[in-house]
């Protein structure tokens, strides 16, 4: 960032570069707050650095608009990142591999017609036999599951449970849930270093989340559903499919 940028947001000064990097489409930004009136306009909504009590208001905003929502924090070696697409989300996906070889053998001996590269109906009709329709169903922000809900297979979910909830002593909170539902506590190393910004964290982070937002637009590849927790010390990332509060 040079000192032209003094005054600017970051989202300004990141335009031109981001829009080198994506010369077929517009790159802008904007300062208006998103709202009822506003946030029909997108398809997809993901929002960083934000708070349990954001991510809920902001979430439930985009559902009742049928707007995709991700949330993306990073706290040192620890990563996190929700989304909801709604309660049915279809997609198409490639068969799996058990249905396609039940397809062959259901075909028999026929021999299978070679396929000229010139015909595009064909071509077309045998590209499209090999995927099907999905369906995904996922949660709001606000009715996921509480930590002792999940399956706790990584430190990293006891982390971003506190740290988005405001905890000040998040080594206090992560023993003492750790102890009450009977997991593994979260080691001293992961949380000495939970402060900053670390550039390969929040590249693996932002990855994800960019996979996850292309393949929301395309409808093509199952998405995550619904929570994936990175931890830097071990280099483990984890997908968590979490519940429904009741």
């Amino acid at each position: 960032i040079n000192a032209e940028y003094g005054g600017h947001t970051f989202a300004d000064t990141a335009v031109p570069n981001l829009q080198i990097l994506n010369p077929l489409v517009r790159v802008s930004s904007t300062t208006e707050d998103l709202s009822k009136d506003t946030i029909g306009q997108y398809s997809v909504v993901c929002i960083t650095d934000g708070t349990h009590d954001e991510y809920s208001a902001l979430n439930d905003l985009c559902r009742e608009h049928g707007v995709s929502f991700l949330a993306c924090n990073t706290w040192g070696m620890a990563g996190f990142m929700f989304q909801d697409a709604g309660a049915n989300f279809k997609f198409i996906a490639e068969k799996s591999k058990v249905h396609k070889e039940q397809k062959g053998a259901d075909q028999g001996a026929t021999k299978r017609r070679k396929v000229d590269s010139t015909d595009k109906n064909d071509k077309q009709e045998e590209d499209e036999d090999g995927y099907e329709q999905r369906e995904a169903s996922f949660v709001t922000y606000r009715d996921a599951g509480e930590v002792t809900k999940l399956k706790f297979s990584s430190p990293s979910v006891l982390i971003a449970q506190g740290l988005l909830r405001g905890v000040t002593d998040i080594g206090q909170y992560c023993r003492e849930t750790a102890e009450k539902i009977n997991a593994k506590h979260v080691p001293d190393d992961l949380l000495q270093n939970l402060d900053g910004e670390i550039v390969p964290i929040c590249a693996i982070v932002g990855g994800m989340a960019s996979q996850e937002i292309i393949k929301i637009v395309s409808k093509k590849d199952p998405p995550i559903v619904n929570s994936f927790y990175y931890d830097g010390l071990s280099g483990a990332g984890i997908i968590e499919n979490t519940r429904p509060s009741s």
